[in-house]
């Protein structure tokens, strides 16, 4: 009979010292919490795994010195690492998507497009990605900024959108029912879409569901 897994709470405790050092200084990937909650959880499992320890000990090797670090002090649940970093990097976000042709086209094209094609391409959420991003600036959402400082997989949306409104019986030939939009924006979209009128008549603006129960230190936001 195999014995029962135990759980090695020294390296547990390593483990959760070394992440939350790493999500105060550097900051955590979560797309909808601010660090300040990783930072919190993070201190909860440290308390954990003292305690744990404390239960398990050995009177003949006694405690590992790392129980004997200090415990990190509470966080402000709005705190965020580096954010003049953030905020440079979403300026620099903004002036590349703003710049891409490919979004142009899109935008020149929504009108003319019907709307089975809008919701098969998912075009209102890819316009609303540039959006997105505006308001979070103007609202200085840190959070928000932070899914775009590598705006790469916001760009390849952009130019797959172009290539299917181009050539959409390609599309139609691989499946013409199937519809794959991110979570993020599922709103409707204006038909005119002037970058005056895309600033201030457009509303819902961060499409973060209220159903996430808790952070995700390493999600990745998935595009298609």
């Amino acid at each position: 009979m195999s014995r029962k897994h135990e759980t090695d709470y020294a390296a547990e405790l390593e483990n959760n010292y070394a992440r939350w050092d790493k999500v105060f200084t550097e900051g955590g990937s979560d797309p909808f919490w601010a660090d300040g909650v990783s930072l919190s959880l993070i201190r909860s499992q440290i308390l954990y795994c003292k305690e744990q320890l404390a239960k398990q000990e050995n009177s003949l090797f006694g405690l590992p010195e790392i129980y004997y670090r200090e415990i990190p002090p509470e966080v402000d649940s709005d705190y965020m690492a580096r954010p003049d970093e953030i905020r440079e990097n979403a300026r620099k976000a903004m002036e590349i998507i703003d710049a891409d042709e490919n979004l142009t086209f899109v935008r020149e094209q929504f009108p003319s497009l019907s709307e089975q094609q809008r919701k098969q391409w998912c075009i209102p959420a890819i316009i609303n990605y540039a959006e997105n991003l505006r308001r979070a600036i103007a609202a200085d959402d840190l959070i928000i900024m932070r899914r775009y400082e590598h705006p790469d997989s916001y760009l390849e949306s952009f130019e797959s959108a172009a290539i299917k409104i181009r050539n959409p019986e390609s599309t139609r030939r691989i499946n013409d029912n199937l519809t794959v939009c991110d979570p993020e924006d599922d709103e409707d979209i204006e038909d005119d879409f002037d970058e005056e009128s895309s600033q201030t008549e457009q509303e819902n603006p961060d499409g973060i569901s209220e159903s996430s129960s808790e952070p995700e230190e390493d999600f990745q936001l998935r595009l298609f």
